[in-house]
């Protein structure tokens, strides 16, 4: 393989991991306003209500495709673990919980996840850390 093939491979495979490159959407907590509020010790922060919302107006968050999104939370401390649900609905129906691209994790920290929608399909989102 020649010198210039190399170069080639590597400068094309350099420009596929763009979930980096891209600078998130800031998604505060007066952006969720049915968000769980500050947790209690050993209860989990949401980002909105389980459908059927209790609270008018509740939505789940837009979640659209091949963008980057660093949401805010009130857990107080960082996250053991970050459950994401999916729906094709604003109100969460039908919805499931996430898997591959449609949700990379890329930073958790204790105020704040950024998370990455790596496909081309735009969702709704819900936020579930404990």
């Amino acid at each position: 393989m020649s010198l210039r093939r190399v170069l080639l491979l590597f400068v094309g495979a350099a420009g596929c991991g763009d979930a980096l490159a891209q600078d998130p959407i800031d998604v505060g907590l007066a952006e969720l306003p049915c968000a769980s509020g500050p947790a209690a010790p050993g209860q989990p922060w949401e980002s909105a209500e389980w459908p059927p919302f209790e609270t008018p107006g509740c939505a789940w968050l837009r979640f659209d495709g091949r963008q980057t999104y660093r949401i805010e939370h009130e857990l107080g401390r960082r996250p053991r673990s970050v459950g994401l649900y999916l729906s094709f609905e604003e109100a969460g129906v039908a919805s499931a919980p996430s898997a591959g691209d449609a949700t990379r994790i890329l930073e958790v920290g204790p105020d704040a996840v950024t998370i990455r929608n790596g496909t081309h399909q735009d969702f709704f989102l819900k936020v579930v850390l404990e």
